[in-house]
């Protein structure tokens, strides 16, 4: 028990550091913040990789626990909404772990891998979102929409906007809003409409 509290304090300690702005927190920070030795750390993780890859993990999963199921039944413009602030929320918290993930993903590979899987997850969620909508399309069309707004509502998409572009988190937000009407209103709202594919 006393070790299953350290080994959570330890990745719990990372998880702090990272989301302060430590984009490749050592063992001898992670290990004061967790109050171990550093020895003690590498009893309970082999390598600092597969102590990041357990707080990547963290952050994975308590970002998708927050995340309510979608109401595929309430109105378009209301799960546009939700969809814009949802994300500009989660994104925004999320800056600093993508700027980690990033960072150390060529020396935790397990960390590259938690990234594809999120990305995996983000574009599900869309598909829910928008079941509705995207099932009035022919499957080529869907694959097509979908891919749109994945690429619209991804993280690199929140990144650009907020570090590239420098927009505020409500500019940004808006910015999102305008396009996810956008989208919707081309692609989603007239049933079985064609849609070219290259």
């Amino acid at each position: 028990m006393r070790g299953l509290r350290t080994r959570q304090a330890l990745i719990q300690s990372t998880l702090d550091l990272i989301q302060a702005g430590d984009v490749e927190p050592t063992s001898a920070a992670i290990a004061t913040i967790a109050g171990v030795s550093s020895r003690a750390l590498f009893q309970h993780f082999t390598s600092l990789a597969d102590l990041y890859a357990a707080a990547f993990d963290l952050a994975v999963s308590r970002a998708f626990d927050v995340n309510g199921p979608v109401d595929a039944e309430a109105p378009l413009s209301n799960r546009i909404e939700l969809l814009v602030s949802d994300r500009a929320q989660l994104f925004e918290e999320w800056l600093p772990v993508w700027h980690f993930a990033e960072r150390v993903r060529s020396v935790a590979p397990a960390v590259g891998l938690g990234v594809a899987q999120l990305r995996r997850l983000l574009r599900e969620r869309l598909a829910v979102w928008f079941a509705t909508e995207l099932g009035n399309l022919h499957p080529g069309a869907r694959d097509l929409v979908l891919d749109s707004l994945d690429v619209a509502f991804g993280l690199d998409s929140w990144m650009n906007m907020r570090e590239q572009l420098r927009l505020s988190p409500v500019h940004a937000s808006r910015t999102w809003r305008f396009t996810a009407e956008a989208i919707v209103q081309q692609a989603l709202t007239v049933p079985n409409q064609p849609v070219a594919v290259a």
